[in-house]
């Protein structure tokens, strides 16, 4: 299809390295805690589109998972008790479901200032873990994703789960997401890796807004141009927005669905 000259292809994106990570890590972390010191007393009980949690307990499992990089002792403590707990629950869902519960009582503005002092000790830690721990094979514990390096979940997981909880509570809380350099990068690994997945045709992928970039995924011609909002798309790939608002800019209209569908761990 003539006019995808500028795309660029996702599956050749390289894979961000420990050190990146890091400058990301630092980066989500002062981002999302310019939006936490802004959250005001209303804020703290109001709904998120983590439909069971509200806001206080979504920063309380964001406190929590900086305990987690900081400690591989803390992570393996909690991924035991979950499993004894919450047996009816996925891994990953009954490690969330015992970080929250160790912080039911805490306050909000209490937990703000946990995260702020406790966020870069854990890009650090993360950093630092030695190479042959990096390279252990871990269950993220999601249906249908397959076994991963622990690199995997320290260098991309941990910075891309802070940015969508960011999303969240920006909607939550009615304040604006703001968008810096780091914030393309993060976009730009989700569609690598959707890239690395993708099993439908080739398509020209055009995602606007600050945070955008335009990539094309699958091998070949591609068969359509498919625009859509930069981090409304996220939260599609997230799971969060069934109906995402996509645009044919061209081509088959079968290949929409299987945008919308596309789906990627967060």
């Amino acid at each position: 299809m003539t006019g995808t000259g500028s795309f660029v292809a996702a599956a050749r994106i390289p894979e961000v390295d420990r050190d990146r990570a890091a400058e990301v890590g630092l980066a989500e972390g002062a981002a999302a805690l310019a939006l936490l010191r802004r959250l005001g007393t209303a804020d703290w009980a109001r709904p998120t589109d983590c439909t069971e949690w509200d806001v206080r307990t979504l920063v309380s499992h964001l406190v929590a998972q900086c305990e987690d990089g900081i400690s591989v002792v803390t992570l393996l403590r909690r991924e035991l008790a979950g499993r004894r707990r919450f047996p009816g629950l996925s891994g990953v869902d009954a490690h969330m479901a015992v970080q929250v519960a160790e912080h039911r009582d805490a306050a909000g503005p209490d937990l703000v200032e946990r995260f702020a002092a406790e966020w870069p000790r854990a890009v650090r830690a993360r950093r630092r873990r030695p190479a042959v721990l990096r390279r252990l094979p871990i269950d993220l514990g999601i249906p249908g994703v397959p076994r991963a390096p622990l690199r995997y979940l320290l260098d991309v997981i941990y910075n891309r789960d802070l940015w969508m909880h960011r999303v969240d509570l920006a909607r939550a809380a009615g304040h604006p997401f703001v968008v810096g350099e780091h914030d393309r990068e993060i976009v730009a690994q989700v569609v690598r890796e959707l890239a690395a997945r993708w099993t439908g045709p080739p398509v020209a992928l055009e995602l606007t807004g600050p945070a955008g970039g335009s990539w094309t995924v699958g091998s070949g011609e591609p068969a359509a141009v498919v625009s859509a909002d930069a981090v409304g798309y996220m939260r599609a790939v997230a799971g969060r927005d069934d109906g995402v608002a996509l645009t044919l800019e061209r081509g088959s209209e079968a290949v929409l669905p299987l945008i919308r569908a596309a789906r990627t761990p967060f």
